[in-house]
């Protein structure tokens, strides 16, 4: 093998892996916010999960990618190591769809594919077309890496190093540690699969010789997530295990079934001349039969994972911090799923010291302690938000997601005022405890229908978070009206008050700067409710 031809290979590989990740951008593109639609229902059911899984991982064309994410939601606590077991069986299945893809005879359409995406790209401004065009210029890089890898390959039918390790890729062990050491290496199943295509392409291998190192070659699939847990929570570590152990299940149900019947045989029969069209049969195959005989068994999967990482007696604890997923600009979609998620984490806490620092205030005792705690929580995920929506915001997203980001944004800034404004509540009780002061009968009376306006206004905000249920809006807009209304007479009868009895200043001062935290609370629910509201009608434009 030549220095030119070894080039050729290393090109080829290059353009195929930047039009996988081109192509998986545009599928995701074209999806836009329906993906996370398909996110929100994973939980769900397990048949569902499974056909989440698939169709996210067709999408972004990478088991490993899906995997990787779901290790970052699982450590973020936004989702339970038992509730990834069926989307991995289906992203498992969903994966194969790159070799069915790779196994397409475009021939000389390629670069015309290419050209034509780059226009689509360059000189129309509509964020579908930019899809369509990224997704057609993705495939065309796609099949010339492979004829450029094809081409650098075909020398090696005349190295006797290659054809005594294709002699031996028959042999169970060699050929499934052949394809695992090969898709380690390049921390990429399509690429290894694109590799063996690209050999299969120049009839350097049969469907027999790459039987086995497809199983492998699955098992080294598992490399990536497994990394991108080293750093994470034990349950993070978890789902990297359950992805690692199906595939093992995988590698030994199939050597069994290879070595007493004669598949080679069948998979020809399915695509007769085409080794190509064979090998992509082989793996939507191998991967469909091994998630079905998995699925009955998915909570001991789940349980494996436990017996090889425990939890050590130790009690388990959700990182308060949104975790950053690598490659932010691919996991888009993903990303803003589980900002999401880590905003609603953020107003539980934030919606709980408002209403604890109230009701503390109405019934003369401190919360200080506890709501400065919840405070320090809030600061974590507010600053974890904040960097991955800059980082979001700074990467090559589309305008619909741009716009979510933004609003997200908005609304990550007006939770953690709220939450200042909780402490400065919480502060003032404890100033009136401290110094064993109290407020008249009626300015009590005043306050408690304030707290009352204010929680009534939470719990519509919590609705439209949970639930998306926008017609709490309304009461949001007639409630922050009612606020404003009472803090305005409140104040001016505080004064009044204060002028006819000069010798009790002190607790109105920290009555009239309670007004003001209320009042800015009532603000920022409304803004919160208005962005939550616009990125609903983004997420359905």
């Amino acid at each position: 093998m030549t220095f030119k031809d070894i080039l050729s290979v290393l090109t080829g590989l290059a353009i195929f892996l930047y039009g996988m990740e081109v192509m998986g951008n545009g599928f995701k593109h074209m999806a836009g916010g329906k993906l996370q639609d398909v996110l929100e229902k994973l939980t769900k059911k397990p048949v569902i999960a499974m056909l989440a899984g698939m169709l996210v991982t067709a999408l972004v064309q990478s088991s490993g990618a899906t995997t990787s994410m779901l290790v970052s939601f699982v450590n973020a606590g936004i989702m339970k190591v038992s509730q990834t077991v069926y989307v991995i069986l289906g992203s498992n299945i969903g994966t194969t769809i790159t070799g069915h893809l790779m196994a397409m005879d475009v021939g000389l359409v390629a670069p015309f594919l290419a050209f034509i995406g780059v226009c689509l790209i360059m000189f129309i401004k509509n964020d579908r077309l930019n899809a369509i065009g990224e997704i057609m210029m993705g495939l065309g890089f796609v099949f010339i890496g492979m004829e450029s890898m094809s081409g650098g390959l075909k020398s090696l039918g005349d190295s006797p190093f290659f054809l005594n390790v294709l002699s031996n890729m028959q042999n169970p062990i060699f050929g499934i540690l052949v394809g695992f050491a090969l898709t380690t290496l390049v921390q990429s199943s399509s690429a290894s699969l694109g590799i063996i295509q690209s050999l299969a392409k120049s009839n350097l291998v049969g469907i027999k010789d790459v039987m086995f190192f497809n199983l492998g070659q699955n098992i080294g699939s598992c490399t990536t997530a497994m990394l991108a847990s080293l750093s994470f929570n034990r349950d993070a570590k978890r789902v990297s295990i359950i992805n690692f152990t199906f595939n093992i299940i995988n590698a030994v149900l199939f050597t069994i079934l290879y070595s007493f019947l004669p598949f080679d045989r069948w998979y020809q029969m399915i695509a007769p001349g085409s080794v190509v069209k064979q090998i992509a049969m082989m793996h939507t195959f191998t991967n469909v039969v091994t998630s079905l005989v998995c699925f009955p068994f998915a909570r001991a999967l789940a349980k494996i994972a436990y017996l090889i990482i425990p939890d050590q007696g130790s009690e388990k604890k959700l990182q308060p911090e949104i975790t950053q997923p690598t490659n932010i600009e691919n996991n888009s979609v993903f990303n803003i799923y589980g900002i999401n998620i880590e905003i609603s984490n953020m107003f539980d806490i934030v919606e709980t010291n408002i209403q604890r620092s109230l009701i503390a205030l109405l019934e003369h005792y401190s919360v200080l302690d506890e709501v400065n705690k919840n405070e320090n929580t809030v600061n974590v995920i507010h600053k974890g938000i904040s960097r991955n929506l800059m980082l979001l915001m700074a990467s090559n997203i589309n305008m619909q997601e741009s716009r979510q980001a933004a609003s997200l944004f908005s609304i990550n800034v007006d939770l953690e005022r709220m939450s200042d404004h909780a402490v400065n509540l919480a502060e003032a009780g404890n100033d009136l405890v401290n110094s064993d002061q109290s407020f008249s009968t009626g300015t009590y009376d005043d306050l408690k229908q304030l707290a009352e306006t204010v929680i009534h206004s939470l719990e519509a905000l919590n609705m439209i978070i949970a639930e998306g249920d926008t017609s709490h809006m309304e009461l949001i807009q007639k409630n922050e009206e009612l606020i404003d209304q009472m803090c305005y007479e409140n104040r001016n009868i505080e004064i009044q008050r204060i002028k006819d009895d000069k010798t009790d200043t002190e607790s109105g001062i920290i009555y009239s700067e309670i007004l003001i935290d209320i009042e800015r609370i009532g603000d920022h629910i409304l803004n919160v409710a208005e962005s939550i509201c616009e990125n609903y009608q983004v997420q359905n434009s």
